[in-house]
Order: structure tokens, then C-alpha cells, then sequence
């Protein structure tokens, strides 16, 4: 038993590390393929429905099967889906982010965005020429934009894979150690399974601070840095390790054995037992394959009798209907919060990805571990549990209100979330982004390449700034004479212009008590998650723990998992400003968020 509860612990810690990492992932996957985030939810909740596919069968025959091999075998298929989802990677070729052709003075290195000779055919230089060469060719490419349909199929098999990991190595433990005991093994196997999302969210954020292209390029010569909104991380090089750690997962369950015997029994008893089943298998091994077929096919025939009793027994229905309600508030903000903090209080995604690895995940952890040690140390009945877990989520849903407090400034974009200084705008709907002083720039509309004006004001490329030189390269470059920015005491004209966005001080302020207010309730949550667990567990027959199980993830995938995270994207793409331009036409991903209608 203590071997299969080291291997079951460290198959949660697989599957918790490839989950976290995917769901740290999904800004890069947006950003790579440029899709929006309801797109982002599909390819999120595929996994969702390949769990679904095999979920219920799996759960249902569990004590009937070989529960050690099942579990094997998953680990192997969520092995194959980590290594699937990276093909992309090494079809696509390299990323361009979105910028603006500059074009260069003879006379000097100066490079001028704003040229009023683009509405008349410029003479474009050689490396502009180069470029346009190079974004056609892509253009020939379209399968490209279809190409993270990998990503979607990779993470479909690992919903497969991981399915049979829960409900038949929990009702494995259960079966084979003493009742007292189960729900304190149960709680140190989930628990430590919860050090795979940490770990999977350290990763994330140490790759998603690496460029995509990673020892191909030369970083020096990126203008962005990790906290531009065109910034794309290296998400394909977590999932080879993802890959590895699940097959490495799938080994020890090959070697376990179909059932053990009940801990705590006399030793003799053991011994008998084990030396009486060895006789058995000796004599009848030809007739048990047929045994067990028929047993297979006896428990297909009784599955909607077993389905009828469980929904027969309401404290089973209402644990059914809050798992429901979790799900969709939990999975809607896993699967979206590094791009809330990024949009709302101007941190980088790696670092958003790094602080819910660090605080967030090990405060849960603490929680469940904590919920646990409760019940084994007082001796909880099922109403005490129950009482327990109502008033840990009922602090947490009250906990929860705070939320709506934690206000930010929005990014003040010229024409966009705020006026051009000193300037109204041109009367024209179609013209909504210039002002008399950017109106001889031949500005292309679509473009976002951003600078921030001395004024503090962020204006969507140097361009729309009004910006007529410029000095440095890559990151360094600094643009000058720009006409819309009105710098301190300079007057109009006369103000320069840095590339990125403008930081706002005042957001990265209020970033710590928006974090405390989340690990109050992040705690409160998981202390009651392990008593709801086993009220669940003492409330259905022995016969049908397992299938409990497998319901009641079902339920919570098939109702939350699957659609909170297209239904939330959805939403949050409702709040997009200002949407990017793939090399080809058409809209790539966000880049910036109306942040309050957002929150």
C-alpha cells in the first residue's frame, strides 16, 4: 500500500505539473497563434472533453479492472499528448511580432515613423523590402494559422490519460486501508499532488520569460520585453519536460498488483491470504480471463440501477451541484488571472504565473493538508464535517466581494482610452485614432507598435505620437520632435518618446493587497475542499465509491470545466480595445483591455 501511495502521489504531482503549465501557458498559445480567447477556452476545455469521453466507463469498472495498469497506461497517453501539443514549435518557423516600418534618412542612422511622403509611395529601404518579401511569403503559409489544432489534440489525450488517475486510485486506497486511515491518505495524496501545480506554474513563469525562439535568435535584437503584450514565451520547451515527467509517472503502477491485502490485518492472515490466492491463480488461471469478461459484461447491465441509486440520495445531488458551482468560479480564474494581473495591475505574465506558483498554490496546499489533519484529529462525523466546510466557503464567498474594491487606472491610450493632449479629434468615425496633429503621417490604423510620451500618455506607435526622428536601436531606440506629445514644460512638438507601453506606478501599488485578498481566499477554499470530499465518500454505499467519484468529476468537467473557460473568454475578448493585426489581415490576439469593464 505504501508503495502504491508513493506512486499515486507522484501521478497527481504529473498530471497537476503538465495542467498548471498548460493552463500558465495559454497567454503564450494566444499570443503565438494569435487567436482570441475564446479560442483559447476550446483548446483549454478539449481537455475537459477527451476526460469526458472515458471518464464515466472508467470509474464505473474500476474495482473490475486491473486499476494499477489502467492508471499506467493513462500516464503513458497524457505522456504522448504533452509531446504532441509541441509540434507546432517545429512546423511553424519563427515568430514576428507586430511592429512599424521606420523609414531611414540617408543623410544620418535617424529614422523618422512619422513621414508624410508614405501617402505617395515612399522610397522604401532594403530592409523594409526584406520585410514585406517575408510576410507574403508567410501569407502563402495558411495552414500555419490552423496549426494549433495540435495544441487542441494534445491536450484532448491528456483528458483521456489523466482520467482514470482519480476515481481508481483514490477507491484503491480506500478499498485496502483501514477506514480511519483513508481519509488522512486520501488527504496526503492530494495534497502532495498540489506541489505539481506549483512546480508547473514556477516553469511556466521561468519559460514564459525566455523568447519563443530560444537560441535561434539573437535577443538583443527584440525591441519588446516581457511585458509587452506582443512578448510571446518559450511555451513549447515546459511541454517536453511535461512529457517526461508522465511517462516517467507511468512506470512503478506496471509492476503493482490487481488488489492488495486490508491494511492493518494480522500478519498471518496475510501471509495465508497471499499463499491461498497464489494457489488459486495456480490452478484456475485458464478460466479467470472468462471470469473476468463476464464480470465486465454483468457490470454493464447494472450500471443504470448503480446510476439511479446514487442520484436517489440528495446529500449526494447537493455535493453534485456545489462541485458544479466550484468549477466554474475556480477554472475560470486559473485558466484567466495571469491575464488579469497583467492587464490590471502592469505586471508581466512570467511574474503573474511565478507569484500564483509561489503564494497561491502552496497556501491551497496548506488548506487541504490542514482540512485533512481536522478530521482525523477531531474525529469528525458527516454533519460536523458539513457544518465545517459550510462556513470555511461561506468566509470565503464574503471574502470573495473584496474584489469589486480593487480599482485601477486603465492604460490612457491617445485615441483610444484617452484624448490627444490639447487636441480634439477629426470628425470622422473612420479616422477615430488621429488628430490634426498626426494627420499627415499616413498612419496605418491597424498597427500597434507602442510608445510612451513624455506626458505619461501611451500613443499606439510612434507614428500616431507624431514622432519625426529618432536615436538608439532595438529596445534602446528613443524617438524625438514627436507633434502629439505635450512634454512637461516643453510645449507641443518638442517632447520625445520611448518604445513600450507607459508603466502605471499607482496599479503596481495596489498589485500586494490584491494578492492578500486572494490567498485569504484561496485558504479558506481548500480547508473545506477535504471535508466536502469525504462527506461525499461516507454518504454512498462501499460498491459505489468509485463511480461517486467519476460522477461527480463529470459533473463538475461536463458543467464547469468544459464551458468556464470558453464563456469566460468569450466575455473578456467583449472587453477588448484594441485588437492586433496577424501578417496576413484579419485579428490576432487582444492587446489592450478596457481593465475596469474587465474587473
Amino acid at each position: 500500500l505504501q508503495i502504491f501511495l508513493g506512486a499515486l502521489a507522484f501521478s497527481f504531482f504529473a498530471k497537476g505539473f503538465s495542467g498548471s503549465y498548460m493552463k500558465s501557458m495559454s497567454s503564450q498559445i494566444e499570443r503565438r497563434f494569435e487567436i482570441s480567447s475564446s479560442i483559447v477556452g476550446i483548446i483549454d476545455g478539449s481537455f475537459e472533453i477527451g476526460n469526458l469521453m472515458v471518464m464515466v466507463l472508467v470509474s464505473y469498472l474500476g474495482p473490475r479492472v486491473h486499476r494499477p495498469k489502467i492508471i499506467a497506461f493513462g500516464c503513458l497517453i497524457m505522456s504522448v499528448g504533452a509531446f504532441l501539443s509541441v509540434m507546432p514549435q517545429f512546423l511553424m518557423g519563427r515568430y514576428n511580432y507586430e511592429r512599424i516600418t521606420v523609414s531611414v534618412d540617408n543623410s544620418s542612422t535617424s529614422v523618422s515613423a512619422c513621414s508624410p511622403a508614405l501617402s505617395e509611395g515612399p522610397a522604401v529601404t532594403d530592409a523594409t523590402e526584406t520585410l514585406s518579401t517575408v510576410i507574403n511569403a508567410g501569407c502563402e503559409k495558411t495552414t500555419n494559422s490552423y496549426l494549433w489544432l495540435f495544441v487542441l489534440v494534445g491536450n484532448l489525450l491528456r483528458g483521456i490519460g489523466e482520467a482514470p488517475i482519480m476515481p481508481l486510485g483514490v477507491s484503491y486506497i480506500d478499498d485496502f486501508s483501514k477506514e480511519e486511515n483513508s481519509a488522512f491518505y486520501i488527504g496526503l495524496v492530494r495534497s502532495s499532488g498540489m506541489f505539481g501545480p506549483t512546480l508547473g506554474f514556477l516553469l511556466g513563469s521561468f519559460c514564459a520569460g525566455l523568447w519563443v525562439d530560444v537560441g535561434a535568435v539573437d535577443i538583443d535584437a527584440i525591441s519588446i520585453n516581457p511585458k509587452d503584450t506582443r512578448w510571446v514565451g518559450a511555451w513549447w520547451l515546459g511541454l517536453l519536460i511535461c512529457g517526461a515527467v508522465n511517462f516517467i509517472a507511468s512506470l512503478p503502477f506496471w509492476f503493482l498488483p490487481y488488489s492488495l491485502p486490508k491494511e492493518g490485518e494480522n500478519e498471518n492472515l496475510k501471509i495465508s491470504h497471499l499463499s491461498v490466492q497464489g494457489d488459486h491463480c495456480k490452478t484456475d488461471s485458464p478460466a479467470q480471463p472468462q471470469l473476468r469478461v463476464y464480470s465486465i459484461y454483468l457490470s454493464i447491465a447494472d450500471f443504470l440501477p448503480a446510476l439511479r441509486k446514487l442520484f436517489g440520495n440528495p446529500i449526494f445531488v447537493v455535493f453534485i451541484f456545489l462541485t458544479v458551482l466550484q468549477y466554474n468560479f475556480l477554472v475560470g480564474i486559473i485558466t484567466y488571472e495571469p491575464k488579469f494581473m497583467e492587464q490590471q495591475f502592469n505586471v508581466s505574465v512570467a511574474k503573474a504565473i511565478f507569484l500564483i506558483g509561489v503564494i497561491l498554490l502552496p497556501i491551497t496546499i496548506l488548506g487541504m493538508f490542514l482540512g485533512g489533519f481536522l478530521i482525523k484529529k477531531f474525529k469528525l462525523h458527516i454533519t460536523e464535517m458539513a457544518k465545517f466546510a459550510c462556513s470555511t466557503f461561506l468566509v470565503a464567498y464574503v471574502l470573495n466581494l473584496l474584489y469589486f474594491a480593487c480599482s485601477c487606472e486603465g492604460l490612457q491610450v491617445a485615441g483610444l482610452t484617452a484624448p490627444y493632449s490639447g487636441m480634439k479629434h477629426l470628425s470622422s468615425s473612420k479616422h477615430i485614432y488621429m488628430a490634426s496633429c498626426n494627420a499627415e503621417c499616413s498612419c496605418k490604423v491597424d498597427q500597434w507598435d507602442p510608445v510612451c510620451g513624455d506626458n505619461g500618455i501611451t500613443y499606439m506607435t510612434a507614428c500616431f505620437a507624431g514622432c519625426k526622428s529618432s536615436s538608439g536601436t532595438g529596445r534602446n531606440m528613443v524617438f524625438h520632435n514627436c507633434s502629439c506629445v505635450e512634454g512637461r514644460g516643453l510645449g507641443l512638438g518638442n517632447s520625445s518618446a520611448v518604445l513600450g507601453q507607459c508603466q502605471r506606478e499607482s496599479c503596481t501599488k495596489a498589485f500586494p493587497y490584491f494578492l492578500a485578498l486572494q490567498t485569504a481566499c484561496a485558504f479558506f477554499l481548500a480547508l473545506g475542499g477535504t471535508p466536502t470530499y469525504m462527506i461525499m465518500f461516507r454518504s454512498v454505499s462501499p460498491d459505489l465509491k468509485s463511480f461517486a467519484v467519476g460522477i461527480e468529476t463529470l459533473g463538475g468537467r461536463v458543467l464547469g470545466g468544459l464551458p468556464a473557460p470558453i464563456y469566460f473568454g468569450a466575455l473578456i475578448d467583449e472587453t477588448c480595445l484594441k485588437w492586433g493585426t496577424k501578417s496576413c489581415g484579419g485579428s490576432g490576439s487582444c492587446r489592450v483591455y478596457d481593465t475596469k469593464e474587465f474587473r
